[in-house]
């Protein structure tokens, strides 16, 4: 299996060789560039909320992603012909660089309202013990600030810890501060656990549509194929995808 600088992560805290023979390696749009990741099954004992089974890690269906609606967090047109689904984890060094490629592309297309950017969590537990809290306090932010202090939230943590650094919790009353939220107010939306569930299904759905690990990507294009990416695409990478994907969609 190609690995390329993944967050490799275990199952129940069993290590798996995750292999993968040629054919089911392809992908419609593994582009170089893509780094393939290994998965998670989030932690049973701070999310155990349902009792439906998900399939084996990298036995998903992208075509299982749950349709947008208006809970996600969306920048550009919830209607566009093509929507970049991403399931992340706010303290993956992967995830930082893909958030980065994908503010430069909504940049350039949100306005024309043909492409929107959904984002979804997928906390990798086992290797960012607090993303999962991170995801959680992201959501509170996006409840209690403005339009914008959910994009802000995830900037202000990434910025603070670049890289392989994890952002401390111990942080989050900073963060609040800066961004003008309600200090007891968010910190009572953490307590009550208000988007546990949430981000639960989130990374359910992830695992559904065939994450492996994060980011994970589904390109959805009106009358088309859902498609997923494993891995941070480069900007350039990106670019390709969504002018190919604008394509289709004409």
């Amino acid at each position: 299996m190609l690995r390329m600088g993944a967050d490799s992560i275990s199952l129940f805290v069993t290590c798996y060789d995750f292999s993968m023979d040629t054919q089911k390696l392809r992908r419609d749009y593994f582009l170089p560039g893509a780094i393939i990741l290994a998965g998670l099954i989030i932690s049973l004992a701070l999310y155990a909320i349902r009792t439906e089974e998900v399939p084996a890690l990298g036995a998903g269906d992208p075509k299982m992603v749950r349709p947008v609606s208006p809970d996600d967090r969306i920048i550009g047109n919830p209607q566009a012909k093509v929507k970049i689904v991403e399931y992340a984890d706010i303290d993956s060094k992967f995830s930082k660089q893909f958030q980065a490629t994908m503010q430069q592309i909504m940049s350039e297309y949100a306005a024309g309202s043909e492409v929107a950017w959904v984002y979804r969590h997928f906390p990798l537990l086992d290797q960012h013990a607090a993303s999962a809290s991170h995801a959680e306090a992201a959501e509170c932010a996006g409840f209690l600030g403005d339009s914008d202090a959910f994009w802000r939230f995830i900037d202000a943590l990434q910025s603070a810890a670049p890289g392989e650094t994890q952002f401390p919790v111990e942080g989050y009353a900073s963060v609040a501060t800066q961004l003008g939220l309600p200090q007891a107010e968010f910190e009572t939306c953490l307590k009550n656990g208000r988007f546990t569930k949430k981000v639960y299904d989130d990374s359910t759905n992830a695992m559904l549509a065939g994450a492996e690990g994060a980011p994970y990507t589904v390109v959805l294009v009106d009358g088309q194929k859902p498609i997923g990416i494993q891995g941070a695409l480069s900007y350039e990478d990106m670019k390709r995808v969504i002018s190919e994907a604008l394509a289709k969609a004409k």
